[in-house]
């Protein structure tokens, strides 16, 4: 009876099928939703011995703890993805954890939730708003794990649950800023007074990115506009095909500097500019480095950081749950540095324009300039 399990591995070693149909099949041979989730686990990321016998209770300073990564949005992205998995890494090798990743696609994020709490790790991690609510429910089903949601929302009131959310309007402010006063004085070829944003749907988090670039921009260019469009679809985050198309339709309608808001598809954006002949803003990491030519700056989200700062707060038993918000001053939000010398564009800006934006972010700092996370729609 085994055999159909092992033809079922080696055919997704082997790459004839994938890991959907790998599930379907477990599904279909008789296995329950959970136990089909920890099968596709236990074929996609062996282990080395079985749960019982490394997961233990809350972890003394000295023993492995163990961590569950689950993110509906696929690793490779260049942007938030990597960003966490790389925060997840060195969470394991300062922290002295062991951990896995779970790519969970739309319609698996209860179930592989459940079956990651039932091996009972030390902390399970979900990924963006839609985890929020599957979090939820399993947090109160295992109230002997952690479970924290990054870039969501949960509600108050669970004792191992909590949430962290980011200002990114302070940083897509700074952005804005100085895509306008680039706009204004027509420096590095740009001649128009439009500023166009690709979303990748419209939520809230999508929602402050644009307002903080809405109200960025017109704070230096007093006859500035923000036009902008959303990608939707089932993969708006890794749409870099349509999210180059919609760019080049920003372009045509006037905009001369585009920005983007996170993802892999902000690199079809990134990856359009030259051609389309307009310059771009990018998301998440530093993404001038790879397109010197045409991206002026970046909002960085310290997404790394917020993995490590979870991981390191169930490691010293400190564990705040509820909802945390952070932004500038926190140091999880920020805009790349655009001037220094290895950045090919920023680099040429006049002083006076990277002084105007270092002031900005000391307003922002002191809370002088307070920005808004509710776009004009």
């Amino acid at each position: 009876m085994f055999d159909k399990w092992l033809d079922l591995e080696e055919q997704f070693n082997r790459g004839v099928i994938s890991r959907r149909q790998l599930l379907a099949n477990a599904v279909k041979f008789g296995m329950t939703t959970t136990a089909a989730y920890a099968f596709v686990g236990a074929v996609s990321h062996p282990r080395g011995v079985l749960a019982n016998e490394v997961v233990g209770a809350r972890a003394a300073s000295g023993e492995t703890l163990n961590a569950v990564m689950i993110t509906i949005q696929r690793a490779g992205d260049l942007g938030p993805v990597d960003a966490m998995i790389s925060g997840l890494n060195r969470g394991a090798s300062e922290l002295n954890y062991n951990v896995r990743v779970v790519e969970a696609l739309q319609g698996e994020y209860q179930g592989a939730l459940e079956a990651s709490a039932a091996e009972n790790p030390d902390l399970i991690l979900g990924l963006f708003p839609p985890m929020a609510d599957p979090l939820e429910r399993a947090a109160k089903q295992f109230p002997d794990v952690y479970f924290a949601n990054l870039v969501g929302i949960v509600p108050e009131g669970t004792p191992n649950l909590k949430s962290v959310w980011h200002k990114g309007q302070e940083g897509t402010y700074l952005a804005g800023a100085l895509a306008g006063m680039i706009s204004t004085e027509q420096l590095l070829g740009v001649e128009s007074d439009t500023l166009g944003v690709v979303l990748a749907v419209e939520n809230g988090e999508q929602h402050g990115y644009l307002a903080g670039y809405q109200q960025g921009f017109k704070a230096t260019n007093a006859n500035g506009q923000v036009i902008f469009n959303v990608i939707g679809g089932n993969a708006p985050f890794e749409d870099p095909v349509k999210a180059a198309q919609l760019a080049a339709v920003l372009r045509e309608r006037g905009a001369g500097i585009i920005g983007t808001s996170g993802g892999k598809s902000q690199h079809g954006v990134l990856s359009a500019a030259g051609r389309s002949g307009y310059l771009a803003l990018g998301m998440d990491n530093d993404q001038c480095p790879q397109y010197p030519d045409t991206c002026i700056a970046s909002t960085l989200v310290h997404l790394d950081q917020w993995v490590y700062d979870v991981m390191n707060q169930v490691r010293t038993s400190s564990f705040t749950p509820g909802h945390n918000q952070v932004g500038l001053v926190e140091g999880a939000i920020d805009i790349c540095p655009f001037a220094d010398a290895d950045h090919k564009l920023g680099s040429q800006l006049p002083k006076v324009i990277v002084d105007t934006i270092a002031n900005m972010r000391e307003q922002i700092l002191s809370g002088e300039i307070k920005v808004s996370e509710t776009p004009e729609l």
